[in-house]
């Protein structure tokens, strides 16, 4: 097929990205293909998240399928080269890719395989090119987007693994694909079958948990759709379907499909102080706005959590929230705003009784979700490993 033609077939598909942000990849693969040039495209395996270990998996147990998508978007933007790009610790997935690369037919495209540092910020996908380019991992500010201005000032596409992945499926038969289409949950926290799982989208978020994660270990009190990148949903919430659309309309996201569940007897405010401390742990250090934002979203949950927070904190929070949804490079210091926030919106009565009581009333156990060491986080690696 020609450039054309498998622009067509994603289009009539409806793929979307699966790195976060749900944009179309057919309306990506034009933004790139119009500008002419030398274009590259780059396989974007950098994942982050806290609790995601979905593209560790695909990149593991399906590299040929993620060259042949590469190769096929390749194709389709007009780039003779491309690049996998992965964080430095993550050795499976580059032994597989690597492996993958000798044996698959890459159709002429020279494909080479690139590791950087393993912070958070590396996965976004300017601060890439930053890396790639022998630099601090600091995002770019945009416009332009790198389908314009990317690696070395060439048009480039940056797609997530799982997409590239998806790719061959959906141009083969592109009605099928998007009549059966699936995604890969990384299921989390408080569930008996922690794990990654194909699951069919608009699945309800309750059906996930019981019939993928084998249900939850206590009442459920939070589920975050998208780990920390989104509000979470009460338990009251979670006939809502697994869908990007949907949860945007509840106020949440679905993001890279980092499902955390959270058990009723975690206090949700200690629970959102760990988020907030994500924030502000992995803030890059560019944009003052994200800095001192994320600092003092920080301090303020952690004041809340303890007792020590008054009216006038919460009032604080929320100016500074309201400047660095409006401000910052990236999507870090927006994406902080509204996880942090939208939490506090979900349990006002925690909030008042925090306050009232001059400290946790709760009584549950201390959680720490979000912390690179938690249970959490390692009992979703061991699900990898």
């Amino acid at each position: 097929m020609d450039a054309s033609e498998l622009i067509t077939r994603v289009a009539a598909s409806g793929l979307r990205g699966r790195g976060g942000g749900w944009f179309p990849a057919a309306r990506k693969w034009v933004a790139v293909r119009v500008e002419g040039g030398e274009p590259l495209a780059i396989a974007n395996g950098a994942e982050g998240e806290p609790g995601s270990i979905k593209d560790r998996h695909v990149m593991t147990t399906r590299p040929a399928d993620v060259l042949r998508g590469l190769v096929l978007a390749s194709r389709a933007v007009g780039a003779r080269e491309a690049i996998v790009f992965l964080k430095q610790s993550f050795d499976a997935p580059a032994a597989a890719l690597e492996a993958a690369v000798r044996t698959t037919d890459l159709g002429g495209l020279g494909v080479s395989i690139r590791r950087g540092d393993d912070s958070y910020i590396t996965g976004e996908e300017t601060a890439l090119l930053e890396a790639l380019e022998g630099r601090r991992p600091w995002p770019r500010p945009k416009p332009p987007l790198p389908a314009a201005v990317g690696l070395q000032g060439r048009p480039t596409l940056v797609q997530n693994v799982e997409t590239l992945a998806r790719v061959p499926a959906a141009v083969d038969d592109p009605d099928a694909y998007g009549a059966h289409e699936t995604t890969l949950v990384s299921l989390w926290g408080d569930v008996r079958r922690p794990g990654v799982y194909e699951v069919p989208l608009r699945t309800p978020l309750r059906a996930v948990i019981d019939r993928y994660g084998e249900g939850a270990l206590e009442e459920i009190g939070l589920v975050f759709p998208a780990g920390p990148s989104a509000a979470p949903l009460l338990a009251d919430q979670l006939d809502v379907p697994l869908h990007p659309d949907d949860l945007r309309a509840v106020g949440s996201a679905l993001g890279t499909a980092a499902v955390l569940v959270v058990g009723a007897s975690a206090c949700p405010i200690g629970v959102g102080a760990s988020l907030a401390a994500f924030f502000e742990r992995e803030a890059c250090g560019q944009c003052p706005p994200c800095v001192q934002g994320s600092r003092n979203l920080s301090r303020v949950m952690r004041a809340v959590e303890a007792g020590e927070a008054w009216a006038r904190d919460l009032s604080d929070l929320a100016e500074a929230a309201g400047f660095m949804a409006d401000h910052g490079y990236c999507a870090h210091s927006r994406t902080a705003a509204a996880a942090v926030t939208g939490l506090l919106r979900r349990v006002p009565a925690a909030v008042s009784a925090h306050l009232a009581a001059r400290r946790c009333p709760h009584g549950g156990a201390v959680r720490d979700p979000f912390h690179p060491a938690s249970p959490e986080r390692a009992a979703i690696e061991a699900a990898l490993a």
